[in-house]
């Protein structure tokens, strides 16, 4: 009995995928790979069906994933799906930034006018902490010869842009780097780890509700004579740019009061990616870091959980591998 073609395998893929049959697709792509290992189509439906329907992947649901984006790309380097979806399993569930730099530097290679991976690149050197190579990305984004961003891309490109230009205010020493185990930032990690991160919208309530009641009361006990309208308006306006206020100086607070919390982000995203441990034992327990690890993937926990059992600890020597990022960086313009 001859050998069923892979084509007419893939049509019945796509009836068992308007069907929302996932279990015949899955059966049906690793058939279909079975008969030819090049069927590109086959390995990005298979990518996607390594995937839970809803929810988020386990570790190996997500390392199924990625293996399976890998041959997509090894087959068409130029597949963006593959891509991004490959770069997001390695940050957001794998927690491997060093190798997620490496995933977007081989984009970078195939597409060096592509806006995409120098985003995901910039977002991850700063989520690090390497502000000063994030900048060098950036200005790239402007270079002459790269592709228009989309409306998308330029708020991000923005967003990390403030991101960058405030990290650059500060002094070095100010940067924390979990790395260095006498750096200041661990002081203040200690001094608030027994306390969860602060909410934005509590410290608005906080703020905002004292001052909004005070002002009513206090109005409602002026005389205005006989005019009704103006004194509505006019307390109206009050009320609203107290408000406003009160969100500024809400946001302004709740990012005080976190940079612990973002200090002990990024120490256990050191951990992650490293597969070594530098917070210490005793503060796994209290509730900062217990409310950040919630916060987590579930294949991201448990990579963390592996490495926490290993107990390897980050030398002191330790730098982030972040390779060559500049092998195909474009010219920039001397307007730039």
């Amino acid at each position: 009995m001859a050998a069923p073609d892979p084509e007419d395998l893939w049509l019945d893929l796509i009836d068992a995928e308007d069907s929302d049959d996932r279990d015949e697709q899955l059966r049906l792509a690793k058939r279909i790979l079975k008969l030819d290992d090049t069927h590109v189509d086959a390995w990005w439906a298979l990518a996607k069906l390594e995937l839970p329907a809803q929810g988020a992947p386990t570790l190996v649901q997500a390392s199924r994933c990625l293996r399976a984006c890998k041959q997509v790309i090894e087959l068409d380097i130029d597949h963006r799906d593959a891509w991004w979806r490959g770069g997001q399993i390695l940050v957001e569930d794998l927690g491997m930034l060093e190798k997620a730099l490496n995933w977007w530097q081989r984009r970078r290679e195939a597409s060096p006018s592509d806006p995409e991976p120098l985003i995901e690149q910039v977002a991850i050197l700063a989520d690090i902490g390497l502000y000063p190579e994030a900048a060098e990305r950036l200005a790239q984004l402007w270079a002459e010869g790269m592709e228009s961003m989309m409306h998308s891309q330029l708020r991000r490109a923005a967003r990390l842009h403030s991101i960058v230009k405030k990290a650059a205010l500060r002094e070095k020493k100010d940067i924390f780097q979990p790395w260095d185990s006498e750096h200041e930032g661990w002081k203040e990690v200690e001094w608030s780890r027994n306390r969860k991160p602060a909410q934005e919208s509590t410290q608005f309530l906080l703020i905002a509700g004292p001052l909004v009641l005070l002002e009513v009361t206090y109005w409602n006990s002026i005389e205005f004579g006989g005019s009704v309208i103006w004194p509505m308006l006019m307390g109206f306006m009050l009320v609203l740019l107290t408000v406003l206020f009160c969100v500024r100086a809400s946001k302004w607070l709740s990012l005080k009061l976190n940079k612990p919390a973002y200090n002990m982000v990024r120490a256990m995203d050191v951990e992650v990616t490293s597969g070594m441990v530098c917070i210490p034992d005793g503060w796994r327990g209290m509730k900062l870091y217990l409310a950040l690890v919630k916060l987590r993937a579930p294949a991201w926990q448990t990579r963390l959980l592996r490495i926490i059992d290993a107990d390897e600890k980050l030398p002191a020597k330790w730098r982030p591998d972040i390779g060559d990022l500049s092998t195909v960086d474009l010219i920039l313009s001397e307007e730039e």
